[in-house]
């Protein structure tokens, strides 16, 4: 299925798409349709098991406060990044980064509750800054 949508581009961002479309040997539209698909991956979810910050005992919110990606995908996360700074990335690679970076922000995040949670509870010094 499909839907058709209107939008209103800047000239200057129609004017990028259209030389992205010559190059990719699209049409404006299908361009656009690629760049929109890989902008909107679909993102790993948070685990629906995961409990909520607040009820952790003191040893598994000091764990929580520590947590790192696995080594394989930060290793994987690196590669990918420097893939991308070279202008070397892929597609699969594209997704793949958005993928792990969803992953990286999501452990950040679940860092962040803990260590203000470790706080609140003074098992833990703020941050300075």
């Amino acid at each position: 299925m499909t839907r058709q949508v209107t939008l209103d581009l800047p000239d200057e961002l129609y004017e990028q798409a259209r030389s992205w479309a010559a190059l990719s040997q699209k049409d404006v539209t299908g361009a656009l349709t690629d760049v929109l698909s890989l902008a909107f991956t679909p993102l790993p979810q948070l685990p629906l098991d995961q409990p909520a910050v607040a009820s952790l005992n003191n040893a598994d919110l000091l764990a929580l406060s520590k947590i790192q990606m696995e080594a394989s995908q930060g290793e994987r996360l690196d590669d990918l990044l420097r893939q991308q700074s070279e202008g070397t990335l892929t597609r699969d690679g594209q997704r793949a980064l958005i993928a792990l970076m969803q992953v990286y922000h999501q452990l950040w995040l679940r860092q962040s509750f803990a260590l203000a949670e470790a706080v609140r509870r003074g098992l833990r010094h703020p941050l300075q800054s």
